[in-house]
């Protein structure tokens, strides 16, 4: 089975956020690339703080500044969370990455079968214990892994086979610095959090 990818054009504009303090030249500047690893066995997500995490925009001003993101929305629906103060850079992929993507279930068991990782013996319950090996697909030349939300539900809890229970929404998971940093900018997305 071939695997499914999707191209840098018809990737949907990303961000991630971040505080205000958060430098984002050590994004930019792909000496300061935090390498994908993983956690010596299958894991559904690589270690933390490796790689970039970018969901898409979902608000935006007029001249297409974004002002919010499917994290920043999943942070107050999901957790509570005060998203009022955080900040959004535009991700861009360059143009010719190479992005994988998963709509279905089907996508990620062909990548996990291309890639697989050492079996986790923690969760062979749920899925028999595999992933994919997030460090493989990045020395192979694979620069992200893209979630649609379609594929985020799909992938959740299936009846059977390798599951992304824990991505929780639509988002890229960058295993190569092969994207250019745009513009930064206070989210403007008003938080209902704390609210009565």
């Amino acid at each position: 089975m071939s695997l499914a990818t999707i191209t840098a054009a018809a990737l949907p504009p990303q961000v991630y956020a971040h505080t205000e303090g958060h430098d984002v030249n050590l994004t930019a500047d792909a000496a300061h690339w935090r390498p994908v690893r993983g956690i010596g066995t299958g894991w559904v997500k690589p270690h933390a703080g490796t790689g970039l995490w970018t969901s898409p925009v979902t608000a935006h001003r007029t001249d297409r500044t974004p002002t919010d993101s499917a994290w920043l929305e999943w942070c107050r629906s999901e957790m509570d969370s005060d998203t009022s103060a955080l900040w959004l850079t535009e991700i861009w992929p360059t143009g010719d990455a190479r992005l994988l993507l998963i709509d279905d279930q089907a996508h990620l068991a062909a990548i996990v079968d291309a890639y697989p990782a050492v079996p986790n013996p923690y969760v062979a319950h749920r899925n028999g214990g595999q992933y994919a090996d997030w460090e493989a697909l990045a020395a192979d030349g694979w620069d992200g892994v893209y979630l649609t939300d379609r594929g985020q539900w799909a992938t959740r809890l299936p009846r059977s086979g390798p599951d992304l229970y824990g991505w929780d929404l639509e988002s890229c998971l960058w295993l190569r610095p092969s994207y250019v940093v745009g513009r930064t900018v206070c989210s403007a997305a008003r938080s209902e959090a704390g609210a009565a």
